[in-house]
């Protein structure tokens, strides 16, 4: 339920404050309908000004690709078709500067009337006048003018061009529009003939320097050949390279050879003179006749073992094995000597092979470098030679093609699809929509400028604003008096329904705003003259007479208003009187006959009011109609103005402060304010008056709902 009341409430807060901006409007509606109807009376008979525009248009097409039975020179060089950016410069080239020169001369358009005339029509003299050319024109000067009229448009999704022109007069429409066509095309011929002549002579010209170039690159081959002695260079790169790869292959074998020796070569090196570790080295203890001999050995052994099992020391056999044994012993060393000493020679001739190999190898790679030299540079003088030759012949090829081709077209055509015709109707100026656009501008310029008027306007003339004001409470505004002429002449008090409503509001707000008892004596001033002060208390007063026994003192002495609105002898005794002690006080009061209310006017105006308003006579002349009035009301002076208000102030029950809606500023209600503050003064409320932009119902119930506002009570019956 809650989230409905919200909504409800932003809903209600947004149509207000779509009529806080619609309000100024409808206040202002007549300067808006002014404003609006001198733009479009104004616009209107610039209109009939102006002379009528005519635009002629011609298409063109500018092809990017060839039709089939069409041969161009393109064609000849295998060339790609015009691209696309080529095809835009065509469309800028008739935009240029140059190309409008050379129209306006062919035409003759310096001294065409037509083209020189304003845009005015002869209604007036004076604006048929503007715009006019002078016979002394230039083409130059004309070009600006012949630009901003023609109009080059590609049609997109095609290869036309649309070419427009506009112009005062149909046929100069026509014309201009056709020889835009006619020029481009002669200007192509031109292009194409002067491109023609120059590709011939380029082409003659390159030849020449070519059959040179080719002539020079064949003589230095064939002197390099002969100075090198070279036959067949490829094939004896090719050999060397064979050979050099061979000597790599052998030369990794011979290192790896060398380097297993190496290993054995360090070990008996390290042993050497230890039979015993010498024997037990592998590539020695590997050896063929070294195992065969250990064999043998081992037989040995068994046997002299068997024969010391059955003879002694000294038997001839055991004596035979034992000198047999050492014998072999004796050959096992001397063949383990013998592999040492073909280890250490093998060693030594791998390092050799190694040495020599490397040696052959590095002659093999110096002569393939010095032979990879010479092929580079009989490679780099034969490639010279082919590309001299296929250029010579390149160029012949399209020299005899150009000279074979007389018709000689750029990678583009160009004809005319349909020429300009000359145009029945005006296509500018468009009136009614000027007239239509003028119309909706004024009132669209017009309202801006309203609204933003009353937004920046420093016073109290909208909801928003009024919220923000927290300076003092507002407890009523009241809307602007709208009453006839007549009634204003028979009944100064009269006024529409709207303003007496919201007097009536502010009557029952004074009477039940305050915790205690509603205030007796009333003082009503404002910040500056023009308020409505007078008027605030005069219907306020007339309000209250109709309930109660009421007195309206006039307190602003200096300027009075309220005798002149009651058409009264201004010059009648009143308060100054009172105070002067030269009228009683039943002379100086008077009794309002339409709504029965005594009123107390302001009399003669003093010298000095303010000495007047400070003595004590006017203090006891308010405590004695206190106790035969229910209600005092006095209207004061302004109080920014003079310090009367301020005076007044100390001897009332309650203060209304009254301000204009739409001019008090903002600054001055603070002013006035913070014055009456200072002396403690017993400030009611803030009465926004002549309000034209805030809806009152807002305002109207600030204290009470609408309920409790509405009092119906009798008249009062006065004896």
């Amino acid at each position: 339920m809650k989230t409905l009341e919200n909504e409800h409430l932003l809903s209600t807060n947004d149509e207000i404050d779509l009529k806080e901006i619609l309000t100024p409007l409808w206040v202002g509606r007549w300067k808006i309908l002014f404003f609006t109807l001198v733009i479009t009376c104004l616009t209107t008979f610039y209109t009939s000004l102006l002379k009528p525009s005519y635009r002629a248009s011609a298409i063109l097409q500018i092809g990017t690709n060839k039709p089939a039975n069409t041969l161009s020179i393109n064609n000849a060089f295998n060339e790609s078709n015009a691209s696309k950016e080529q095809i835009q410069t065509q469309f800028e080239l008739l935009r240029s500067r140059k190309f409008a020169e050379r129209v306006i001369s062919q035409l003759d358009l310096v001294q065409h009337q037509a083209f020189n005339s304003g845009k005015y029509n002869d209604k007036l003299a004076i604006f048929a006048r503007i715009g006019q050319r002078s016979a002394t024109a230039s083409v130059s000067d004309l070009v600006g003018q012949f630009q901003q009229n023609l109009s080059i448009a590609p049609i997109v999704g095609t290869e036309l061009v649309n070419i427009s022109y506009g112009s005062y007069s149909p046929q100069l429409s026509q014309e201009i529009a056709n020889q835009v066509g006619i020029t481009y095309l002669e200007y192509q011929d031109e292009i194409h003939s002067a491109s023609k002549e120059t590709t011939s002579d380029w082409l003659v010209n390159q030849l020449e320097e070519l059959g040179k170039k080719l002539q020079n690159s064949e003589l230095s081959l064939q002197a390099y050949r002969e100075a090198e002695g070279i036959v067949d260079i490829h094939g004896v790169v090719g050999l060397v390279g064979a050979k050099l790869t061979e000597l790599s292959s052998a030369a990794l074998k011979a290192t790896k050879v060398a380097d297993d020796l190496a290993i054995s070569y360090q070990e008996i090196q390290q042993h050497k003179g230890d039979i015993k570790k010498l024997s037990d080295l592998p590539e020695i203890s590997s050896h063929s006749t070294l195992m065969q001999l250990r064999q043998t050995k081992e037989k040995i052994e068994r046997k002299m073992f068997e024969l010391s099992q059955r003879y002694g020391p000294k038997h001839p056999k055991k004596i035979a094995v034992h000198a047999e044994l050492i014998a072999l012993n004796k050959g096992i060393v001397e063949q383990v000597f013998d592999i040492v000493i073909a280890i250490e020679k093998e060693y030594f001739s791998a390092v050799e092979r190694v040495n020599g190999t490397k040696q052959r190898l590095a002659t093999a790679k110096k002569d393939y470098l010095r032979l990879s030299r010479l092929q580079n540079k009989f490679s780099q003088l034969s490639r010279e030679v082919d590309t001299n030759k296929e250029l010579y012949s390149n160029y012949l090829v399209r020299l005899k093609a150009a000279d074979a081709m007389d018709n000689y077209k750029a990678n583009f055509y160009v004809r005319f699809i349909d020429k300009a015709i000359v145009p029945k109707s005006p296509f500018a100026p468009k009136k009614s929509l000027m007239i239509v656009l003028a119309f909706l501008l004024a009132i669209m310029l017009s309202s801006i400028i309203i609204i933003m008027r009353e937004f920046l306007m420093d016073t109290l003339n909208s909801r928003h604003k009024l919220d923000n004001f927290n300076e003092a409470p507002i407890i009523a505004v009241l809307p602007k008096i709208q009453a006839s002429s007549q009634a204003l002449k028979d009944d100064s008090y009269s006024t529409d329904n709207r303003f007496t409503e919201a007097i009536r509001t502010l009557r029952t707000a004074l009477l039940f705003n305050s915790e205690t008892t509603p205030a007796k004596i009333i003082a009503v001033t404002s910040s500056v003259p023009s308020e409505g002060k007078s008027t605030v208390a005069l219907h306020l007063a007339r309000s209250f007479s109709e309930m109660e026994k009421v007195l309206l003192i006039e307190a602003d002495m200096r300027h009075p208003t309220i005798a002149k609105n009651m058409n009264l002898n201004e010059y009648r005794p009143g308060l100054s009187n009172l105070l002067a002690n030269t009228h009683q006080i039943h002379e100086c009061i008077i009794r309002d006959k339409n709504v029965k209310l005594d009123i107390l006017t302001s009399g003669i105006t003093p010298a000095n009011p303010l000495v007047f308003l400070s003595m004590k006579r006017f203090n006891t002349l308010i405590k004695v109609f206190g106790n035969f009035y229910d209600r005092i009301i006095i209207e004061t002076p302004p109080v920014n103005v003079v310090s009367d208000a301020v005076i007044i102030s100390k001897l009332v029950d309650s203060v209304l402060y009254v301000v204009h809606g739409n001019k008090t500023k903002r600054e001055q209600i603070s002013a006035g304010l913070k014055m009456l503050k200072q002396v403690n003064a017993p400030i009611e409320g803030v009465v926004i008056n002549h309000s034209e932009n805030i809806v009152t119902d807002e305002y109207q119930n600030k204290y009470y709902t609408q309920g409790n506002n509405i009092i119906n009570l009798s008249a009062r019956k006065r004896g």
